[in-house]
């Protein structure tokens, strides 16, 4: 499949001993097209100037969240037993992660996107794990005390209900009470700037985004039903969430 190039992309989306030779487990997914168009645009290259296009443009400009909300979230909710889903290039735990973790787990389906966040992240020693989160995660991990799940479920194709599946593999890696946290770029239900609908437009039409149904409303519902505490907000496009 061919790499689609887009500008101002946003979605997202250790080592274990050795940055060299990193062992990453896998697990197979349902959906393997419309996932693999999703991202495909995950290259080197692209993820080179990533954090420049997404932090620095795309969520000022576009989806009018500025990145700072962002890192704020992360810096509430980090717990030192944390899973990171759809790690895009390791930005908010870089910024967020302070002293470090106790332990740090990376989930992502594209190996680029492991290997960048492995190598900005590898003073916290973390693992990686090359799976697809619409799958069931099989792997025997320890249960961890937070989860962030950033800018992964507009980019994830079906419904709200469809997405969230993600949230239930994850939810089998913590226990209760734990912290799933994390933001979505929403695609109904919003006032976007010319920016904003011309990049919603090409992304969705790439198959980059699959967001087009995605409101507030049925992200604040779906996560009521699988947590017994949630608080969600929306900043611009944005819904940042957490879940207890």
């Amino acid at each position: 499949m061919g790499t689609v190039q887009v500008p101002f992309f946003l979605c997202g989306d250790g080592l274990s001993e050795n940055m060299t030779d990193t062992p990453v487990q896998r697990t197979e997914a349902p959906d393997g097209d419309h996932i693999a168009r999703a991202h495909a645009i995950y290259t080197p290259f692209m993820l080179s100037i990533y954090d420049v296009l997404v932090h620095g443009l795309s969520n000022r400009f576009a989806w009018r969240c500025p990145t700072q909300q962002l890192i704020e979230l992360y810096q509430t909710n980090l717990s030192a037993n944390h899973l990171e889903a759809g790690v895009g290039t390791g930005f908010f735990l870089d910024r967020a992660g302070g002293a470090g973790f106790d332990r740090l787990a990376l989930l992502d389906i594209n190996r680029h996107c492991l290997d960048r966040a492995a190598q900005r992240l590898a003073r916290f020693k973390p693992t990686l794990h090359q799976v697809n989160l619409l799958a069931p995660i099989g792997i025997d991990l320890a249960p961890f005390s937070s989860v962030g799940l950033t800018y992964v479920l507009h980019c994830l194709p079906g419904s709200m209900s469809e997405k969230l599946i993600a949230v239930d593999h994850l939810r089998a890696l913590t226990r209760d009470g734990d912290v799933v946290f994390g933001a979505t770029i929403l695609g109904s239900g919003v006032a976007p700037n010319a920016a904003a609908r011309a990049l919603l437009a090409l992304y969705n039409s790439k198959g980059v985004f699959n967001n087009r149904e995605d409101d507030i409303d049925a992200l604040s519902d779906g996560l009521r039903r699988r947590f017994d505490e949630v608080d969600i907000r929306q900043v611009g496009l944005v819904a940042l969430f957490r879940a207890s």
